[in-house]
């Protein structure tokens, strides 16, 4: 199981993200969950994330 977290610019940490908002959240029971198949699927699309979103670095993490 993995979670997307994202660090806007400006800010110092990365958070995580609620993915179907589009929005960073503090509680991470706000915080979407991907899947392992889900998570593959969404590296790929990392790149155009960060080309779409000038400033901001995305990055998956695990949460076993």
């Amino acid at each position: 199981m993995f979670r997307l977290y994202a660090k806007i610019p400006g800010k110092k940490r990365f958070a995580p993200m609620d993915y179907n908002a589009g929005t960073v959240v503090i509680n991470l029971i706000h915080a979407t969950i991907f899947s392992e198949v889900e998570a593959s699927k969404l590296r790929k699309e990392l790149p155009a994330l960060e080309d779409i979103n000038p400033g901001y670095k995305f990055e998956l993490r695990s949460i076993d």
